[in-house]
């Protein structure tokens, strides 16, 4: 072909068949593109409709099938250029060509397309071809297109498909079949628009007798086989269509109702098994509305069939093949669909079925690696759950009795599961591939949740279930048994209520056997088990509170499960809850807990986080401490733990920079560290270690707290003998992150070490002086790492500080600050982070201590702060538009200020950005915010209508200018707008209007001038 062969088109039809057998055999790749470009430009010139019908008689199957995709291109590009004789002449033609292809035996890939072809036609020219079904059925038996007219004439749909060759109906069943789906695709506006659902209400009853031909047949021949799966899935697709159907116009498909039992009856079919169970189950999931009474009878009587139960056996015993497990998922179906009457019903037929579906939890196999069908069998147990859940309450005592039986099914249910969950030896579960052991760990978590709701329905017997199995498992010392029973105490916790007599049941597991048993063989005793242990005994740390007895031995096995990597971050935590829950009792033992941690930390490497919990936990007990002087010892003792670590870090660095630079003028800011460099994470462990020391020196919640106390506070921590301690903390953190600030994690713990002190509202070793905390901040610049976190710190700080006569000057240092940092930043969207955080400060600076914004020099800073939250409020970064809308609506809602020269300041800022901001509201409001963010931004527009006598002014002109986005609405709805806004004055109701405005700007609310 010639070169030029892309630039132009094809100007005879021989050139065109060339150009598509190369578009299906292609060579090298860049020509396909071209090749489709050509041919694409083809099929939507004038040529199109003729091209395709020339193409139609090819001899080649591949120039076929673009015949009909040339004809769906038309169709879709051009169909509204034919008039109402073209249209159907195309309806012959196509026809036509159908009934050839069935003559010739055509294969599928044309003769699909072909009846897609037909499906665009019936989309286009729905008004000219709406019994659409009954006319190509017509068609196809005379074996001629005739006209859509004719099809008034005709027989009856039961004559004519009495004589209807097989390889003719499958034709048919194909168009149905696409023609359903495709309207079951339609948007909603669509289908009304069109009228898709009462076109198709005259389709139903004709498609209804080929399908039923077909699917009722008792006696069919070996070869129907194949008409007899597209008659299946034909009826698939309307019965899924008719869901839709009844959802939007609350239509009832009667006539393919007619024949689901001997729909149901088709299961005995190999051939019609996989499509019919796919068809019965989907209905029963999603339209089981669709059934009636004698097909659920039907579906009982299934189930208790021969056939049913063989294949119940098989999956049960470990038959997981893709029919097996269809089975299962069809019954556990039929179970979600009868849900309530499985529930509350004690015929004999509902709790053998209910039997049935406990039993498939205890299917052969381990769940996921092996069992397929227990995740949605449990699936199915929680729902029924739920569902008692719903009912259980009921006072009649017929249903109280029912429900007694649902709970026997539950309790049953619940032992199969314990079972199923219990790990498989080390070797086993480690040889499967992680999507496995992940899914197995998801099980249990499944499991928790149904122990958890079905505990709502129980109440707290339910502990004593797992706790007959976990001493029996004692006895037998078999670990696997325990591991579950275990795991499934510690899922309660959260769930008992305070009036629950719950002791009386844990005494009955935290007995001497079983803590003799952890403190006697814990080399014998496997990780999970171990594990489990520890996940208990944290759970119901507040236990050992009241019952101190075993105290000692836990806190001994569980100090003794430190030294095991795989251990010592869950009994780390389990130190910290047993610590912080017993405080009071084991003050006394502080000291032992000391020495128990130096020896950990010479003897074994405990990482960062056990270190930081293991701290927490022995801080709580200084806190428990009654007199301040009594803490400064261990307080030193904990912070000489942390400063070794320091140390180990710094030495580590400098070795590194002398090893890396040999001039003799290394340092150690110069030294680039890795993530995982040890050295780096001693620095982090220090700081982390520190905010564990900080959280358990919090006053607990449930302390008391006295607001009318007038006592003068003890000078003891901010210039007495504590201030020492206030010092040391301030000088570890400020040495880590003068070296390793660099690191993102180093900047974040250091702030998160001030910020336990800003919780607390008495004097305490982590509520340092104000200085320490700017000495800190001011650290901080445009390049440093996680800057919104250091701004956020300042944030809290805000609103923490309590004001005194140093407030002014402070605040105005940290104003200074951020207004720096801002102006680097320039744009709010180059760092929305920084953006939102440092907007915070300013809006949380408004009702602290207002004089230190509004005093702050030079003025040109102070208006680029101002201007800076207004480009945040017009720009696109939803956190950063969130503050400056906050930060607006307190600055207008401002209370009047009693100096005169403070409130003519508050004025001139307003009078002066009043427009801007009405500018930037009304640039949101017109469609450009997303919907999410027009309650918050609502909220500066109600306190400016209210409180500014020329708002009307500004905002009229916002909605008049050119910076208005939207061209949706017209000049009368921008009025109807404001005349509606200023009537509200701050209302509720605003919200609402602004929300309209907003669709009406994006032209998605067409009756909002209304």
């Amino acid at each position: 072909m010639a070169s030029n062969t892309y630039d132009q088109l094809p100007t005879s039809l021989e050139e065109v068949v060339s150009l598509v057998l190369q578009l299906y055999r292609p060579g090298a790749q860049v020509s396909v593109v071209k090749t489709q470009e050509t041919l694409h430009r083809l099929q939507r010139s004038p040529e199109g409709w003729r091209l395709a019908n020339s193409l139609s008689n090819h001899e080649n199957q591949e120039v076929r099938f673009f015949a009909a995709l040339t004809f769906i291109v038309k169709l879709n590009t051009d169909a509204k250029s034919l008039g109402e004789e073209d249209v159907q002449a195309l309806l012959t033609t196509l026809i036509n060509w159908l009934i050839r292809c069935l003559e010739i035996s055509e294969g599928q890939l044309v003769l699909r397309k072909l009846c897609s072809t037909l499906v665009v036609f019936f989309f286009q020219f729905s008004s000219s071809w709406q019994n659409c079904i009954k006319h190509l059925i017509y068609c196809v038996s005379v074996g001629s297109a005739l006209p859509y007219e004719s099809s008034q004439d005709a027989p009856d749909v039961q004559s004519m498909i009495q004589q209807l060759p097989d390889r003719k109906a499958v034709a048919i069943f194909w168009f149905a079949s696409t023609l359903v789906e495709e309207v079951g695709k339609t948007d909603s506006n669509s289908m009304k628009q069109h009228k898709f659902h009462q076109l198709m209400l005259p389709n139903v009853d004709d498609i209804v007798p080929l399908i039923s031909k077909y699917i009722t047949d008792h006696n069919p021949t070996p070869d129907q086989a194949n008409v007899r799966q597209e008659a299946m899935k034909c009826y698939q697709s309307w019965v899924s269509y008719s869901h839709r159907a009844f959802i939007d116009d609350g239509l009832i498909l009667e006539p393919l109702r007619t024949f689901t039992n001997a729909t149901i009856m088709c299961l005995a079919d190999e051939n019609l098994y996989e499509i019919t169970m796919e068809l019965l189950a989907d209905v029963l999931s999603t339209y089981c509305k669709f059934f009636s009474e004698d097909d659920f009878q039907t579906l009982f009587a299934l189930f208790n069939s021969q056939w049913a139960q063989e294949r119940y056996q098989r999956l049960v015993q470990g038959d997981y093949d893709f029919d097996s497990i269809q089975f299962g998922l069809f019954t556990l179906a039929f179970g979600d669909a009868t849900l309530q009457d499985l529930a509350t019903r004690t015929e004999p037929q509902y709790q053998q079925f209910l039997t049935a579906l406990g039993g498939l939890l205890g299917a052969e196999g381990y769940p996921v690696h092996e069992d397929k069908i227990f995740v949605p069998a449990l699936e199915f147990w929680n729902a029924f759950v739920e569902n008692m859940i719903d009912s259980i309450w009921s006072e009649d005592e017929t249903s109280l009795l029912e429900n007694t039986f649902a709970q026997m099914h539950v309790t049953q249910a619940i032992q199969k599961c314990w079972r199923k969950i219990q790990f498989p030896p080390s070797e086993i579960f480690n040889s499967w591939d992680s999507v496995d052991r992940t899914g197995f760990k998801d099980v249990r978590r499944d499991f928790s949740d149904l122990l958890q709701q079905f505990y709502l329905i129980t109440k707290i017997p339910i502990l004593d279930v797992f706790i007959t199995l976990a001493n029996k498992a004692v006895e037998n010392r078999n670990w696997e048994e325990l591991e579950a029973s275990l795991f499934c105490l510690a899922c309660f916790p959260d769930t008992i209520g305070d009036t629950e007599p719950r002791d009386e049941y844990l005494d009955k597991i935290f007995t001497a056997q079983i803590f003799s048993l952890f403190s006697t063989a814990p080399d014998e005793i496997p990780l999970r088990t171990m594990q489990s242990f520890l996940l208990l005994v944290d759970g119901y740390a507040d236990y050992f509170e009241q019952n101190t007895a075993y105290l000692p031995n836990v806190l001994n096995i569980v100090f003794g499960t430190l030294a095991s990597p795989a251990l010592s971050y869950k009994a780390s935590r389990t130190i910290q809850k047993l610590c912080s829950d017993c405080r009071k009792l084991l003050v006394p033992e502080l000291d032992s807990f000391l020495k128990q941690y130096q020896s950990l930390n010479s003897n074994s490497s405990i990482d960062k986080h056990a270190k930081e919990a293991i701290m927490e936990g022995i801080a709580s007990l200084v806190q428990a401490i009654p007199l301040d002087k009594l803490k400064l010892k261990p307080l030193d003792e904990l912070l000489n733990f942390i400063e070794a670590d320091i140390e180990e870090c710094f030495r580590i660095i400098a070795f590194q920079a002398t090893s890396e630079d040999t001039s003799g003028s290394a340092h150690m800011n110069s030294v680039t560290l890795t993530a995982d460099s040890p050295a780096l994470q001693l620095g982090l462990g220090a700081l982390k270690s520190i905010i564990g020391i900080g959280r358990g020196l919090q006053t607990p919640h449930d302390t008391p707290i006295y607001l009318d106390e007038d006592e003068e506070r003890s000078p003891f921590w901010t210039t007495g003998e504590g201030s020492r301690i206030q010092t040391r903390i301030a000088s570890m953190v400020n040495r880590v992150y003068d070296v390793l600030g660099a690191h993102g994690d180093i900047v974040d713990a250091a702030c998160h070490v001030w910020r336990q002190g800003f919780r607390e509202l008495e004097p305490g070793a982590f509520v340092v002086a104000p200085a320490m905390i700017i000495q800190f901040l001011l650290k901080a610049n445009f390049n440093t790492p996680r800057l919104g976190c250091v701004i956020g710190t300042a944030c809290s700080f805000v609103t923490s500080h309590k004001s005194n006569n140093e407030s002014g000057e402070i605040f105005a240092t940290l104003v200074h600050w951020i207004s720096q940092i801002l102006q680097q930043q320039d744009q709010p969207s180059n760092d929305p982070e920084v953006a939102q955080n440092g907007i915070d400060f300013l809006t949380r600076l408004l009702s602290k201590q207002l004089s230190s914004l509004m005093s702050h020099q030079p003025p040109s800073s102070l208006e680029f702060l101002f201007f800076f939250t207004l480009k945040a409020l017009a720009g696109t970064d939803p956190l950063p538009k969130s503050a400056a809308a906050d930060f607006w609506s307190t600055f207008i809602g401002l209370p009047t200020q009693e100096d005169s020269a403070m409130q003519t300041a508050i004025d001139n800022v307003l009078q002066h950005l009043g427009p801007m901001l009405a500018e930037a509201l009304i640039y949101n409001m017109g469609g450009q915010a997303a919907r999410s963010e027009l309650d918050k931004l609502s909220d500066p527009l109600k306190k400016l209508v209210t409180r500014q006598v020329r708002s009307k002014s500004w905002l009229e002109a916002a909605l008049s200018g050119n910076s208005f986005p939207s061209d949706k609405v017209t000049t009368r709805e921008k009025t109807v707008f404001l005349q509606k806004i200023m009537n509200l004055r701050g209302s509720r109701g605003t919200n609402h209007v602004v929300r309209e405005f907003w669709l009406a700007c994006r032209g998605t609310n067409f009756a909002y001038a209304s």
